[in-house]
């Protein structure tokens, strides 16, 4: 069976280097997100998000990628763990961000996680962007 993948572009008024930020460090992870976070910025460290809802680990970390699995806590004991991957690519004034998410255990949580990227992913960072330029 083919590994269920998704690739999702979003657009950010910020620099890489505030994007990446923005991913990795956790005050300004808890600002946007209202959650406590860990991101252990080194290939092997920990990641975890959403006080808790979400647990990995580092797989890669550069000025311009990240990538870590990504394995929420209502998934099963015996569920493997999907892996995120992001890339950073400076456009304009800002940032595109193409994500890759892949394996997931099934069509539904696909799905489920495609909408959460916008609704409480991106669209929390975004609205904390704009809230920081008044």
């Amino acid at each position: 069976m083919p590994s269920l993948a998704f690739i999702l572009e979003f657009y950010l008024k910020a620099s890489k280097e505030e994007v990446m930020q923005l991913l990795t460090d956790e005050e300004l992870i808890e600002a946007w997100s209202s959650a406590s976070s860990l991101v252990e910025k080194f290939e092997g460290g920990k990641f975890i998000m959403f006080d808790g809802w979400v647990e990995g680990k580092v797989m890669k970390i550069t000025d311009d990628e990240l990538a870590y699995t990504w394995k929420p806590s209502d998934w099963g004991e015996d569920t493997s763990p999907s892996s995120v991957h992001y890339k950073l690519i400076a456009e304009d004034a800002g940032t595109k961000i193409i994500l890759e998410h892949r394996g997931f255990p099934d069509k539904k949580e696909m799905e489920n996680h495609k909408s959460g990227w916008t609704e409480h992913f991106f669209g929390l960072i975004e609205a904390y962007l704009a809230s920081k330029k008044v």
